[in-house]
């Protein structure tokens, strides 16, 4: 024990001496985390609290297109541009400044959309009106096909953007030729001028006013639930990023410790090395821990002063401390096992940057494993970030507690307990051959 307590207070004074490094370990993944969060912020953003200029372009000039403009008038989400320069916008005016980027959507409404809707109406209220026996019928002749709103992007516009606008869109212009349809029928059951079925003003939202979508909370403490944005995402994984590239400074450390030959005076004291290995263990994992720590603290208060939301540490935020310290001993084993493993630090700090990428890739921080192959996804779970990035997620976003993440912490434990049996096993191989 007191080999380790030793060993804890020499990597101290050790790191102490490295104020450089000491200052890049929680600095760069700060700055990183900070960046992170403000470049996707906007990805993160729900489409619906977002406002777009819409280009329009009304060929037609019928009662359906001036539903259709109503409607996005009045929405939060589009401010309309029907002229430029105080000229009505002509299709092919649109087509160029969307050409040039400088909208992003535009929509052109064709020549005769309010008389197709009004007779595809009319001939849906005389069916109703023969099956009702009303006995009367509006003017309707035969359909001659579909009408369609045409919807240009510009080219730049991602999948997600086009699809998040055409839903938007797609409900306006339904909310519009639903309206037609209960007019007609309203004039058919001579219910125009009835004041209890007003629907000649566009309001067609009343109608179905008793029946609509709305979110609720999966628990009753709605309050405490924090929406997923990219603070919720970056602070947490990039620290986890962050906090497995302690894998640099440890493994390059070991290396310099045999090539320097105080690994060698370790080796002539009895049993010492697993000591002094696990005080490098405890040490370092503490390191990370505080890490950690303070990045959940820039999250919290650093965060808003850039206007960024403020990070949520969920219901059970002491929860986050053994997942962090889980994090820390799997990164640090991971270090160690690097360390062990190669002869030179040129073999070793590039194996272990990469190899860290990679299991970052795999492990949901740059993209969510959703969205990988179903093989990929099998593969994911062999990633040390997954299980932590997971963890964290049960906590912050989940309001999970301890319990919900005891199969993370031991899988990382299993994880960085493997790794460190292996490199006293290679260590002490190593040693053997030497003498």
């Amino acid at each position: 024990m007191r080999k380790t307590l030793a060993t804890v207070i020499k990597e101290w004074i050790l790191f102490r001496r490295d104020i450089a490094g000491l200052l890049l370990l929680f600095i760069m993944p700060a700055i990183l985390i900070i960046v992170m969060a403000l470049v996707q912020d906007a990805p993160f953003r729900d489409y619906q609290e977002m406002r777009f200029d819409l280009l329009i372009a009304d060929n037609d000039q019928g009662s359906l297109a001036q539903q259709i403009k109503a409607g996005l008038r009045q929405s939060k989400n589009f401010h309309l541009v029907d002229s430029v320069d105080g000229k009505p916008l002509s299709e092919e005016n649109l087509k160029q400044l969307l050409q040039k980027g400088k909208y992003k959507v535009g929509i052109v409404i064709p020549k005769g959309a309010t008389a197709e809707v009004a007779n595809s109406a009319n001939i849906i209220a005389n069916d109703l009106s023969k099956k009702l026996g009303l006995g009367s019928t509006l003017p309707a002749r035969e359909h001659r096909g579909n009408t369609y709103i045409h919807m240009y992007f510009d080219p730049v516009s991602k999948p997600t953007f086009r699809t998040s606008i055409h839903f938007a869109l797609d409900k306006f212009i339904t909310a519009a030729c639903s309206n037609e349809l209960i007019s007609r029928v309203s004039k058919l059951s001579k219910l125009q001028n009835d004041s209890t079925a007003d629907t000649k003003n566009g309001d067609f939202g009343k109608v179905f006013e008793g029946v609509g979508l709305k979110e609720e909370p999966l628990n009753d403490k709605a309050s405490y639930t924090k929406h997923m944005n990219s603070v919720q995402h970056n602070v947490p994984a990039w620290a986890i990023f962050g906090i497995f590239f302690i894998v640099i400074p440890i493994g390059g450390h070991i290396i310099r410790e045999r090539e320097e030959g105080s690994a060698l005076r370790i080796e002539l004291i009895p049993r010492a090395h697993i000591s002094v290995a696990f005080g490098k263990i405890v040490f370092y994992t503490l390191v990370c821990t505080l890490q950690f720590i303070v990045m959940c603290c820039i999250g919290v208060w650093i965060m808003p002063l850039i206007n960024l939301p403020s990070l949520g540490l969920g219901l059970h935020p002491l929860a986050l401390l053994p997942m962090a310290m889980a994090t820390g001993f799997a990164a640090t084993a991971y270090g160690y096992f690097v360390g062990t493993l190669f002869k030179t630090t040129n073999q070793a700090l590039p194996f272990g940057a990469i190899s860290v990428v990679i299991f970052s890739a795999m492990g949901g921080i740059w993209v969510p494993i959703e969205l990988l192959s179903p093989a990929m996804q099998k593969v994911a779970l062999l990633s040390p970030m997954h299980w932590a990035l997971d963890g964290v997620h049960n906590l912050i976003l989940r309001d999970g507690n301890l319990g919900d993440i005891l199969q993370n912490i031991v899988f990382l434990l299993c994880f960085g307990l493997c790794l460190w049996l292996v490199s006293i096993y290679k260590y002490n191989k190593r040693g053997h051959s030497i003498q």
